[in-house]
């Protein structure tokens, strides 16, 4: 029994054992206080389940687990979505922000997003060649106008405050490979919650999925062997050299460096001196032999000296499986940005710590049941 009786006078006065706190009081006799100890504990029944109903045992424990993979970053984010796809618990939680106790915790800013590509770090840590470069080294025309109009990748999700990409890596690498330092990016300012690139990419994960109504992550998790991180440029050389004539891009104009390409452009159509000063070249006299090769040799040097400027992964970035997919072609769908960016604005979803109401989740559970019991008695709701 969790309370102690003591008479005092012509009452009995109930105290709480563990803490001697004074419940109250009843008539000095043995009817009386059997009556108001019965009341006692039916009080405290109910207070317990009104309790479990406020927060739940189930919510508690994957507001903490979806905490710690928080915190830990978009790898364990992923695998604790995934693995409580169906969890009605896990849903409530997302879609119930206002009920962590926090007004600002959720929020995200939004803006439009436009800078110098160069200045931005990537948050994957693989980018395949193959979709950085297969559009504008599909046709003479694609690869002329690339360069005489300056590539800017449109479309790009970033944190203009962070300088980090968080969706449109290959567009953003694909700039880079034609412009260079002078390729810039346009798309929207994302700034997540999150003190680190790790937690702010987990918040979009968090994002993707309690749009989605729960679900598993949409992911682009493909393998590829022209990843281009980390090479340098003679591996980026041989890399496209390797694949011409291939297409891995439905939506490029044609198979990489491809031949008509390259015979428009060995023919000077289509205005394409630019792309022998862009190559740092002189058209070849006509008595050249291997002039095909030779200006694949040549294109492929400029691209790969543009890519190996590209920086670093940010701190914190993870395999690109684990990179949130604002894409409606990912498995399974994830939702467009600008689909989102209202309730991403607005904190409609409950995407960043605390999940649920530290207080709640803090507060002794005996305090709380003496509370409601002293408001019971006196006939207070």
């Amino acid at each position: 029994m969790p309370y102690k009786v003591k008479k005092q006078g012509d009452k009995y006065v109930v105290y709480k054992k563990d803490t001697g706190r004074r419940v109250g009081a009843t008539a000095g006799n043995k009817e009386a206080l059997r009556k108001y100890m019965a009341a006692l504990h039916i009080n405290a029944k109910e207070s317990i389940m009104k309790l479990r109903n406020l927060l739940p045992e189930d919510e508690k424990q994957i507001a903490k687990n979806l905490t710690q993979a928080f915190n830990t970053g978009p790898e364990a984010t992923v695998n604790f979505l995934n693995q409580n796809a169906s969890d009605n618990d896990l849903k409530k939680v997302l879609q119930t922000p206002k009920n962590d106790g926090e007004e600002n915790d959720d929020s995200t800013k939004l803006a439009t997003l436009s800078g110098q590509a160069i200045l931005f770090s990537p948050t994957q840590s693989e980018i395949d060649l193959m979709k950085s470069v297969s559009y504008p080294l599909g046709s003479a025309k694609t690869l002329i106008e690339a360069i005489t109009t300056g590539p800017t990748a449109k479309g790009v999700v970033g944190d203009s405050g962070a300088k980090i990409i968080i969706d449109g890596h290959h567009r953003w690498s694909g700039a880079i490979a034609i412009g260079g330092d002078k390729a810039q990016i346009e798309g929207t300012d994302f700034e997540l919650p999150g003190t680190n690139v790790a937690q702010k990419l987990a918040a979009a994960q968090i994002l993707i999925v309690a749009k989605n109504q729960g679900g598993k992550v949409p992911a682009q998790g493909e393998e590829f062997d022209t990843n281009i991180i980390g090479k340098g440029t003679e591996a980026i050389v041989e890399m496209i050299m390797a694949n011409i004539n291939k297409q891995t891009d439905p939506d490029a104009p044609g198979p990489l460096l491809n031949d008509d390409m390259i015979n428009d452009l060995v023919a000077i159509r289509f205005g394409a001196r630019v792309v022998y000063d862009w190559c740092r070249i002189k058209p070849f006299p006509s008595e050249t032999k291997n002039k095909g090769y030779k200006l694949r040799l040549a294109i492929a040097k400029k691209v790969a000296e543009n890519l190996v400027k590209l920086p670093q992964p940010a701190k914190g970035s993870p395999e690109r499986k684990f990179m949130p997919q604002f894409d409606p072609k990912a498995t399974p769908a994830g939702p467009k940005v600008k689909d989102v960016s209202d309730e991403a604005a607005s904190s409609t979803f409950n995407i960043a710590p605390p999940f649920i109401n530290q207080q709640v989740k803090e507060a002794s559970l005996s305090n709380y049941i003496h509370e409601s019991i002293i408001r019971a008695i006196k006939g207070k709701k």
